[in-house]
């Protein structure tokens, strides 16, 4: 049953970062965790600060070397960009495993970000694309990369007074493939048992750039910079594909929960490292995209 609270609609950042500070209050955006704490008695804030009437949140701009995608962007936002698909792959991939297409649309990449949960889809392909927050406060803004984001299991840097802004997303040169691959018990609405995630660029068939990120494998999404490392500077086609899940695995802290035991995330780790590594390479050559969205495949 859900508790009295007092709700507040601030239209501008300065103001709900102030609202913020309020004892007990929570950010909303798009709501579909917190409603869900509330109504089983989870959670019972003190106060609502409802964001989704402040337009600098809602903004999305293309930069010389990035994206800015403002903290109130929908996952159904990149799930249905073709531009995205083919661009930030890994990034669309997770979005479009979030929830339901209605939780998709109304769920946000700020929110997916703030939750600070392991298992997050979004956060772990945006680690492949060294993103970084921008946070705001009523002092002015910040700059955290997105990998020092968190500092625990639903635990972030930001301060009492502070908002996710949004975050930026860096182009990656030609030749570069990424993927994301989450393993669930179950095909729809699931969170994932572990998610897996990796990006290479690739020029004159040698792995220039290398990125490995894993969720629900540790008490925060991660990247595995020893199996980044051993990946650069080798050709991709003298790769050693299990050496690499070895070291994502190596890198890896999985717990055993109700849901699943931390020997099996280990042996989900190693296979999809693999997968996730051999077809990110594919991609980086143009042999394949992905599998194509319906939307995708529609003219226009």
């Amino acid at each position: 049953m859900l508790s009295s609270y007092e709700l507040y609609e601030p239209h501008t950042l300065q103001e709900a970062c102030e609202l913020k500070q309020l004892e007990g209050a929570k950010i909303v955006a798009g709501g579909t965790d917190i409603y869900v704490a509330m109504h089983n008695g989870s959670l019972k804030p003190a106060a609502l600060i409802d964001i989704k009437g402040i337009e600098e949140l809602k903004e999305i701009r293309e930069e010389e070397d990035h994206w800015f995608f403002g903290a109130l962007t929908p996952h159904r936002y990149f799930e249905e960009s073709r531009l995205f698909w083919e661009t930030f792959t890994a990034l669309s991939e997770g979005c479009s495993q979030v929830g339901s297409v209605q939780i998709r649309q109304r769920g946000t990449i700020g929110g997916n970000i703030c939750n600070a949960v392991p298992s997050a889809d979004s956060v772990a392909p945006l680690l492949l694309f060294d993103a970084d927050c921008v946070i705001a406060s009523a002092k002015g803004e910040r700059i955290v990369p997105l990998k020092d984001f968190f500092i625990g299991p639903k635990r972030t840097v930001l301060e009492k007074d502070e908002i996710l802004k949004g975050v930026k997303v860096y182009k990656q040169a030609a030749g570069t493939g990424s993927r994301y691959i989450k393993y669930t018990r179950r095909k729809a609405m699931d969170l994932a048992l572990c998610g897996v995630s990796v990006l290479v660029a690739l020029e004159d068939g040698v792995i220039t750039k290398a990125r490995a990120a894993l969720t629900t494998s540790a008490p925060t999404a991660i990247r595995v910079t020893t199996a980044e490392e051993f990946l650069i500077g080798r050709k991709a086609d003298e790769v050693d594909a299990a050496e690499f899940g070895r070291l994502c695995c190596e890198g890896a802290s999985p717990r055993t929960s109700w849901r699943s035991s931390s020997e099996f995330r280990l042996t989900l780790i190693q296979n999809m490292a693999e997968d996730a590594y051999q077809t990110a390479v594919k991609r980086a050559r143009g042999d394949v995209f992905c599998d194509t969205p319906s939307w995708l495949t529609e003219e226009g």
